[in-house]
């Protein structure tokens, strides 16, 4: 409906105020009545002459004379202005004739300092002249109808409105709107007849362009005929703005559906690029519409960094299920985004031979992409020669023993030495055992086997002649070990087995890959608590390649990315379950999908500079055990040792898979705390393991068997047994003192204070102890010398 407003003229200076213009002229009449207020309180008091009182009394006269005039009126509008106008100066005028008749009256001298103190306390907050610039252009724009009675033929029904708009339209001439028919009460559009004069004809000129202009609808919303039955005296007309945008909506949908193209613009337009949208100011560069997926290419301004919330972006695309919508950085400013009808990693092929080899670069392929390519990790880098580590993180029922297993294979298949380690008591991988070199079950034939590895790489590095990387092709094969579940180790109740661990991995992890030794570790947490408080663990692990399954929190998806993820990497997450079809509709109509698909093998992988959701390879499980394989890896050549390495390994290696290598408890209690003759002991134990060493290596260059083979000793028992102790570093300190040391000099010459050094107790009590047993001599003020 329409409301006729009465358009009253303002005359000039009766413009209406912008807030910045009213603000300041309210501004400066606020200070004028500061100004005024306190010469009215002072003015009075001050000896001026006779015309300069009279003038202010002049003032107020002139004004209210003034304001009678003004107000014989009926424009009650101009009589409120002029009130407001001549209200500060009538009320400054009569404050300040109080003021001078307070001496002839003798009221108290107060009365008029407080008349001038409210005066300007009313004055300042109304600001009355600068509300009067705005009260007539207010009061000229008022609806006709507001408080002033229904006058005959006012418009009061939506025909009598249409007509007031059709008879004060020029274009309509003399013609009149009759029949009037609205479709809907609710709604504007309706039908209507135009009626000429008689004898005349409706005028040319009324076209839909003329009528569209006496309604204000689009053009396109009004429609004419003939009246059948009659001349062109009349004319049909229907005026439909909703239909015509229910048409226009029609139309679009008609045109999106032989063009996706145009639609996804639109929605890109109307709900991505736009303030409050999914990513503003992200512009799409362009798009390939496929039958299972879309490909969009998008890109921040110059000068900018691409920033999209992956939920934000699914909903602005009507995307409910979020792992349908795969993001992939390409630079700081530039991504790639695929959209796809359904999730395409839920179904994955087993892998092939073919997939499972080593290619020139030390490639092998463990899973398939969610573009469908493969997912490939390097073994061996032959650009460098150095194997490489890895670090699989993920937690229960993530599918970290099902990459193992794809791991295990490949290695057997390209002809490398896979030793894994299942600290869990080899539940994780049972079919793995026999089919690898060692398959290590519980965390004490763990410790072996970290033991064995750590000799091996000692042997190597012994005997590679200073060589600064490894070759592929030579005398020893590529030696990879995997450790699964290895948190439960790293973070061991046992303090000795808990550092000899971390040390044995982190030691393998830094020297390792010149000699052809790389580490995969696969663990739950990426926490240090978790890696025995050893970030090297975790920072080495990740040089190589990352997999980040699914995970229990988003810090050890952050840890895990730290420092490795590629510029402008979008990492989503992975949900447990993948439900089809369980979307909003489908759960408000009771028929969503229960069964969800299980996730294992999903993730992301992070390698050579790039980030990939992937998921593994899948293996079937039949009565227990896996066909497939068994046929992979079953009759291909287990690489192993050499005889002079599994010599190094120790009986370990050489009773792997018996069980008295499992029950070998002495091993993975870790190295105890000898003293005494037990250090020299141990000492001696190497020594002769050393000479073993050598004396294999000759009978294997000769064609001899190697003898009865030692145990691999705990490189940390062995290191603490090679260090002196206290005592035999303060009396090494003194042989070369002949005069005698200070105890503050003994301290610092065993080297207290420093990484790795002993205590200030425990030096001390070392001092007090060698001076009672007659071992050192005391001097007196803390001086000893030997004897």
């Amino acid at each position: 409906m329409t409301t006729d407003v009465v358009q009253a003229d303002a005359t000039a200076g009766e413009r209406g105020l912008t807030r910045k213009t009213a603000g300041r002229l309210a501004t400066a009449e606020r200070l004028l009545y500061g100004a005024a207020g306190t010469w009215v309180a002072v003015g009075p008091q001050m000896d001026l002459p006779w015309w300069a009182h009279g003038a202010a009394m002049v003032t107020g006269a002139a004004t209210g004379v003034g304001l009678w005039k003004r107000s014989d009126t009926d424009d009650w509008t101009r009589r409120l202005t002029s009130s407001m106008r001549a209200l500060p100066v009538l009320g400054w005028s009569t404050t300040y004739t109080a003021g001078l008749l307070a001496p002839v009256i003798h009221y108290p001298a107060g009365w008029p300092m407080l008349g001038a103190a409210v005066w300007t306390a009313v004055m300042v907050p109304m600001a009355p002249w600068t509300r009067s610039k705005g009260l007539r252009r207010a009061a000229a724009t008022l609806p006709a109808l507001m408080e002033q009675p229904v006058a005959e033929g006012e418009p009061v029904t939506f025909e009598d409105h249409m007509r007031a708009l059709w008879n004060q339209s020029r274009d309509t001439g003399d013609t009149t709107l009759e029949a009037i028919h609205q479709y809907d009460p609710q709604e504007p559009d309706f039908a209507a007849v135009v009626l000429a004069p008689a004898g005349q004809t409706v005028p040319r000129g009324l076209d839909e362009r003329a009528i569209a202009g006496v309604f204000d609808v689009p053009v396109d919303a009004v429609a004419t005929r003939d009246v059948p039955g009659y001349g062109p005296g009349r004319l049909a007309i229907q005026v439909a703005p909703r239909l015509a945008e229910a048409r226009r909506t029609a139309q679009e949908l008609e045109t999106e559906a032989e063009d996706p193209g145009a639609s996804l613009e639109r929605i890109w337009a109307e709900h991505v690029n736009v303030v409050n949208g999914a990513a503003p100011g992200v512009d799409l560069v362009a798009y390939v519409i496929g039958e299972e997926q879309i490909r969009l290419r998008i890109a921040a301004p110059r000068g900018k960094t691409l920033r999209v919330n992956h939920e934000a972006l699914c909903s602005a695309l009507g995307i409910d299920d979020i792992s349908r919508l795969v993001m992939e950085g390409a630079g700081p400013r530039e991504a790639v985004v695929y959209i796809y009808r359904a999730n395409p990693l839920l179904e994955v092929r087993a892998p092939t031979v073919e997939d499972l080899t080593m290619d020139d670069r030390g490639r092998i392929s463990i899973g398939v992409a969610h573009d469908g390519s493969v997912a490939r990790i390097q073994l061996f880098n032959f650009d460098t020669g150095r194997a490489q580590h890895g670090i699989t993180a993920g937690t229960t029922g993530a599918g970290k023993s099902g990459l193992m297993r794809i791991l295990g294979a490949a290695q057997r298949i390209s002809g490398v030495i896979s030793w894994m380690a299942d600290v869990q008591g080899g539940m994780s991988m049972p079919e793995m055992e026999g089919r690898i070199d060692w398959m290590a079950k519980g965390p004490q034939e763990t410790m072996l086997q970290l033991r064995a590895l750590h000799a091996v790489k000692e042997y190597r590095e012994a005997h590679s002649r200073g060589r600064g990387d490894f070759d592929f092709h030579g005398r020893w094969c590529l030696i990879q070990w995997t450790g699964d579940e290895i948190n439960r180790l790293l973070s061991s109740l046992d303090q000795e087995v808990r550092k000899e661990a971390a040390w044995m991995i982190g030691d393998l992890q830094k020297t390792g890959q010149k000699v052809g030794i790389g580490v995969d570790l696969a663990v739950q947490s990426l926490h240090l608590k978790e890696l025995g408080d050893n970030h090297e663990i975790r920072e080495k692990g990740k040089e190589g390649h990352v997999f980040l399954l699914r995970t229990a929190s988003s810090s050890t998806q952050g840890m895990g990315l730290d420092g490795i993820a590629p510029i402008g990497a979008h990492i989503s997450p992975i949900p447990e379950r993948i439900y089809e079809g369980a979307g909003a509709k489908e759960l408000f109509e009771g028929t969503a999908a229960t069964e969800g698909v299980p996730t294992p093998g999903m993730g992301w992988l992070i390698t050579e500079g790039k980030a990939v959701l992937f998921r593994t390879f899948v293996l079937e499980k039949v009565d227990g055990l896996y066909p497939q394989l068994e046929v992979l890896m079953d009759g291909r050549p287990m690489p192993t040792l050499t005889p002079e390495e599994a010599y190094a390994a120790g009986a370990a290696y050489a009773n792997r898979g018996a069980p008295a290598a499992k029950g070998t408890g002495k091993g993975a209690d870790g190295p105890s705390a000898p003293s005494g003759a037990a250090w020299q002991s141990q000492l001696n134990q190497e020594l002769e393991r050393i000479v073993g060493l050598l004396d294999a290596d000759d009978k294997a260059k000769k064609g001899e068997e190697p003898g009865d083979i030692p145990e691999a000793p705990s490189p940390m028992a062995a290191a603490k047994a090679k260090a002196p102790t206290i005592r035999e570093r303060i009396l090494a300190a003194l042989e070369g003192h002949p005069d005698g040391m200070a105890l503050k000099e003994i301290r610092t010459a065993v080297g207290c204070g420093t990484e790795g050094g002993p205590g200030t107790s425990s030096v001390n009590n070392a001092v007090s102890a060698l001076a009672l047993e007659g071992a050192i001599v005391s001097l007196g003020k803390a001086v000893y010398r030997l004897p």
